[in-house]
């Protein structure tokens, strides 16, 4: 998991925060259909910016790369941050940081404007490793172990948002649950004996483990659930359980990071992004 400042900027300061912290590694894979996979998604995409969002930094750093080429005619930042990490922040629009005057090799401080997200790209992706001498992105190809020093950057993201993650977290369930007919009361309140018994009857339902308690086992299949319910699902998305055990014999390094959840951070249903997530293609290095 990547440490990094104990509390980072949120990057995108007009744009309520939206990721789903299961889109790492076997989770998300990129051009992966049953036996013909190229590569795994090796950061986490903070959805639903708009063109012209501003981008900030998440914590001091120095600029190694800016303007850098990324996917879908966006560009990409790479910071070196004083805490020990390496950022690739992915989805900028072309020469956007020269509205702030930033150049490769300058400091930033935490919060200081990096550049404007593309409207054609609608995010920006996040990737964390292990800082050293790095100074771009690695491509993470399956069949092999994740590239040296990639780090998990659910964890990251999470504490970019501070409490807004176990308040949303438990209104995300409750939505969930009653998207699927298990549960009657109200979506915003705190979890309680009612919710327990709603997820007990959800575990029943779907053949998995009663325990009252969701660990990922429930994450994957209720997350399964929702799409089906939605009227089917993606490639990715039905063969998430499938793809994760594939990418499991990679690593033990990230390990598991595909069955970290469904969870949602931001404004819609869990039912709706679960299907709603947009595919998005990493520029190979």
């Amino acid at each position: 998991m990547a440490q990094g400042d104990s509390k980072p900027a949120w990057p995108l300061p007009t744009v309520m925060p939206k990721f789903a912290t299961w889109s790492v590694g076997g989770g998300r894979p990129f051009g992966c259909v049953p036996d013909a996979c190229e590569r795994w998604h090796a950061g986490i995409d903070l959805t639903g910016a708009p063109d012209g969002a501003l981008i900030l930094a998440p914590e001091d750093a120095l600029v190694v790369g800016i303007d850098r080429g990324w996917s879908e005619g966006s560009k990409a930042a790479f910071l070196r941050t004083n805490s020990g990490l390496f950022l690739v922040l992915g989805g900028f629009k072309a020469g956007s940081h020269k509205e702030f005057g930033l150049g490769h090799g300058q400091t930033v401080r935490k919060g200081d404007k990096l550049g404007r997200v593309l409207g054609s790209y609608g995010m920006i992706h996040l990737e964390t490793y292990e800082a050293e001498t790095r100074s771009a992105n690695s491509v993470w190809w399956e069949g092999e172990p994740p590239p040296d020093g990639l780090l998990n950057p659910t964890n990251y993201v999470e504490r970019m948002v501070g409490d807004k993650v176990s308040l949303l977290r438990t209104q995300q369930r409750h939505e969930a649950l009653k998207a699927l007919g298990y549960y009657k009361g109200d979506v915003d309140a705190a979890w309680s004996a009612t919710s327990t018994e709603a997820l007990r009857a959800a575990q029943t339902a779907l053949g998995i483990g009663v325990d009252g308690k969701w660990g990922p086992e429930t994450e994957d299949a209720i997350q399964r659930a929702l799409a089906e319910h939605q009227g089917g699902c993606t490639t990715d998305e039905c063969g998430l359980s499938g793809v994760a055990a594939a990418s499991a014999g990679n690593t033990d390094a990230l390990a598991g990071i595909g069955r970290l959840g469904w969870w949602i951070v931001g404004g819609a249903t869990v039912a709706g992004v679960a299907l709603g997530v947009a595919r998005v293609v990493q520029a190979r290095e």
